[in-house]
């Protein structure tokens, strides 16, 4: 969807193996020294901008050609395209940097959702019974066809409450980080405009009175509107997650296709969290999965 990337090859192994790099590398101290988690991880971005340019210009001579949001972009911001401001062009740099910032920012923050999900599913199973009530009717409703549709996807009440509820309850990103727009005064504290600010995420979802039992997995919390700010799955504002609607779709044609064929069990109880970037179950979750 993004570069067409084949699902295996030298080139996909590499490029799996500096994406893991760079993700491991994101809490570490900015220091670019030998050694330093940092400094591996500026080498692999390199190493994936260099197969990037490489990718660019295979297209750009024709070599290959795909329907893919980097061909798109590549078309757009060619020379002797017309865009209404010519500054609104993207150079190659910039295009590599739109790339991989798609590519890391909905990698691993959809894993840790897929995974928390599977987790507290696993955990209630009466919200479990419920959700896939509510697709195995979609399947009896549909005429033809054994895939989703886009209305199908669009028409998911009760899984979109348990998506939102899996996001509040695990909140992948535990912070997002803003800069002061202007100087303010929140609880006796005096912010300067310029200063960078870390929303605590964690604590805004796990807040009692506005999640009365926080750490219970309820979907049904979501019920009613919520009050504005309370809930920041995605983010919120102008700067909220552009992949929104496609991490969305991507978790809900996963859940269809998990509660209507499969059932599973957890091979190891842990409930530890990983202290990193994006939060993950320490153990990762392993489960063994059977046909229903």
């Amino acid at each position: 969807m993004i570069m067409s990337l084949e699902p295996s090859g030298e080139e996909q192994e590499r490029f799996r193996a500096n994406f893991k790099i760079i993700s491991s590398s994101f809490a570490s101290m900015p220091f670019k020294i030998p050694g330093t988690a940092f400094h591996r991880g500026i080498k692999a971005r390199d190493s994936m901008y260099a197969m990037i340019d490489s990718i660019i210009a295979k297209r750009r001579n024709g070599e290959v050609i795909q329907q893919d949001f980097l061909e798109s972009l590549i078309i757009k911001h060619s020379k002797g395209t017309t865009i209404d401001n010519e500054d609104n062009k993207l150079n190659d740099q910039q295009m590599k940097d739109n790339i991989l910032t798609l590519l890391v920012a909905g990698h691993d923050t959809t894993t840790a959702a897929l995974t928390w999900l599977v987790k507290f599913l696993g955990e209630n199973p009466a919200v479990l019974e419920q959700l896939r009530e509510e697709h195995l009717q979609i399947q009896a409703n549909r005429k033809d066809g054994t895939n989703l549709t886009w209305s199908e996807v669009n028409n998911m009440p009760y899984t979109n409450k348990v998506i939102s509820e899996t996001l509040r309850r695990a909140t992948i990103l535990p912070w997002y980080s803003r800069k002061a727009a202007q100087d303010f005064e929140i609880d006796g504290y005096n912010i300067k405009k310029g200063w960078s600010i870390n929303l605590d995420v964690v604590s805004i979802h796990h807040d009692p009175e506005t999640f009365p039992d926080p750490e219970k997995f309820d979907p049904s919390r979501f019920d009613a509107p919520l009050k504005t700010f309370s809930y920041l799955g995605f983010g919120s504002g102008p700067r909220m997650c552009p992949g929104m609607n496609l991490a969305k779709l991507e978790i809900c044609i996963f859940i269809h296709h998990l509660v209507c064929k499969y059932k599973w069990r957890p091979l190891e109880k842990d409930d530890s969290v990983q202290p990193t970037l994006v939060r993950m179950p320490k153990n990762k979750y392993p489960i063994m999965v059977e046909p229903l």
